[in-house]
C-alpha cells in the first residue's frame, strides 16, 4: 500500500487497518482476534471487507469454482484429482460423496 492510500484513510479506517494487519501477524482468526481485543467480529469484517474495496488490503478469500478438466474419460472407476493447491488425488473403485468431500476437503486445506 503507499502512503496516499493511507493518508485517504480515516483516523476509524486505520485503526482497523492496524488491527487486521495485527490480526493476520498473529496468526489468530479474526473471530480469536476480536475476542482477544474486546472488539466486534462483524465490525471487523466490516472494516476488512471496506479496506478491500478500497484497495488498501488484498482480496483473501479465493475463488470458488475452479475449472476441472476430463483427461481420460474412458478409465472406470479411476479417479484422478489436482486440487489449486498442487495436491493430486487418485483413487479407484467406487466411493461414496461423504468420504470423498472428507478427502477432498482436508487435501485442499494443506497449504
Amino acid at each position: 500500500m503507499s502512503k496516499s492510500q493511507e493518508i485517504a484513510l480515516t483516523e476509524h479506517q486505520r485503526c482497523w487497518l492496524e488491527h487486521i494487519r495485527a490480526c493476520d501477524a498473529s496468526g489468530k482468526s479474526i473471530a480469536a482476534y476480536a475476542a482477544d481485543h474486546g472488539l466486534e467480529v462483524k465490525a471487523m469484517y466490516a472494516g476488512k471487507k471496506l479496506l478491500v474495496k478500497k484497495g488498501v488490503l488484498p482480496r483473501t478469500r479465493p475463488s470458488r469454482f475452479v475449472r476441472a478438466q476430463v483427461i481420460d474419460p474412458l478409465a472406470a472407476n479411476t479417479w484422478h484429482i489436482q486440487l489449486p493447491n498442487g495436491i493430486a488425488v487418485a483413487f479407484s473403485g467406487s466411493v461414496d460423496a461423504g468420504s470423498l468431500r472428507t478427502v477432498l476437503t482436508t487435501a485442499a486445506s494443506i497449504e
